[in-house]
């Protein structure tokens, strides 16, 4: 037969009721609540997913106004890159003073 030691036993119970209680305050502070909706402002949202290969795809995600592209596989780590920002001087700007000219 075990033998149990009411120390162990009690050293047990005091921990889970602390890590209980750590659990009521965390859910029930407004400071840990502030912090976690500003944080989900940002949303993660997915542009455009490709099959590269068999194995392989490239997906584009929009992330705080930023887009990143994240090409992975099956077997490896994915390379993540932030693309490049697109200008504001588009092709439909340069000619509409050309147009309002003549």
């Amino acid at each position: 037969m075990p033998d149990f030691d009411l120390s162990k036993i009690a050293v047990v119970l005091i921990f889970l009721s602390i890590l209980v209680a750590t659990q009521v305050v965390v859910k029930r502070s407004k400071f840990f609540r502030v912090k976690l909706d500003k944080s989900n402002n940002s949303a993660i949202k997915i542009v455009n997913t490709v099959a590269v290969s068999k194995f392989s795809s490239a997906t584009v995600i929009e992330c705080a106004g930023s887009l990143f592209l994240v090409v992975s596989n099956r077997n490896g780590s994915p390379a993540i890159a932030e693309l490049p920002k697109i200008q504001q001087n588009t092709l439909t700007s340069e000619l509409q003073p050309e147009l309002m000219g003549k």
